[in-house]
């Protein structure tokens, strides 16, 4: 094992819950994703090799002869590999079949093949400020009569508000690799935001300006050694998937369904 293997395999064992944090590091983050880059801070302050000694050292390993050939090059572009890697999109489990209604309101397909019907009622509230601001009341108050006719009015299908919500907290996962990335980091740069209480910065970010993303991707932590942080990647990943309506359910307070319906 290298030390880049290493590096890799320390942090999804942490993210997992399969070793615990390493001494003087803290999170209070519960979400696999968001340990990660909360992490990765904490590491850019005190070096790799020292993260690795301290993770080494809890499984009572010396590992300075693997650390004398390090480079910190190495995984700068191990990490850009990550991020330019294709990978094909998770597949959804099959859901399990079951008998038609002749009653029940048809699903909408678009030509290209079956649209998912999530996507269908956003893009109808996207529309219409009123009609956000109208989803996101819905939402809060968990009123579940009219989100369900709000769902048939807009997708002509009738789900419930922790189907939408569970599946809206699992996008990302999904998606590609990069999606899955990008969301992290933008989310994770959204958070710090809100903590430092620059709601505007935030509100003219998820509104898609340009030149507030350049701006603001020179000078952020999570985004300024990143080359592949660019206006487009972030339109492609961020902006086109839905994910900046997310970020305002969670910003209003939207507590997301984090495991699916038995």
């Amino acid at each position: 094992m290298n030390v880049t293997e290493r590096y890799f395999l320390y942090l999804q064992q942490i993210t997992e819950g399969q070793r615990p944090l390493p001494e003087g590091f803290t999170t209070e983050e519960d979400n696999p994703l968001s340990i990660a880059v909360a992490l990765q801070k904490q590491i850019t302050k005190i070096g790799v090799p020292h993260f690795l000694r301290l993770c080494a050292a809890q499984d009572g390993e010396d590992i300075e002869a693997e650390l004398a050939t390090f480079r910190q090059e190495d995984l700068a572009e191990a990490l850009q590999a990550l991020f330019r890697q294709e990978q094909t999109p998770l597949a959804e489990e099959a859901p399990v079949q079951e008998e038609e209604d002749p009653s029940a309101p048809p699903q909408i397909e678009e030509p290209d093949g079956p649209r998912s019907a999530y996507e269908v009622l956003i893009d109808c509230c996207c529309l219409d400020e009123k009609l956000m601001y109208y989803l996101i009341d819905i939402l809060k108050r968990r009123e579940e009569t009219e989100f369900q006719k709000l769902a048939l009015v807009t997708a002509r299908k009738a789900f419930t508000i922790e189907d939408f919500l569970y599946w809206f907290f699992t996008k990302e996962r999904r998606g590609s690799q990069e999606e899955l990335i990008c969301v992290t980091l933008m989310d994770a740069c959204f958070d710090r935001l809100a903590k430092e209480g620059q709601v505007e910065l935030i509100a003219a970010l998820i509104s898609g300006d340009r030149t507030t993303f350049e701006l603001f991707r020179c000078e952020a932590p999570e985004l300024v050694h990143l080359p592949e942080a660019t206006y487009e990647w972030y339109e492609k990943h961020y902006l086109q998937g839905f994910y900046p309506l997310r970020y305002m359910l969670k910003f209003n307070g939207i507590t997301f369904t984090k495991e699916a319906n038995s």
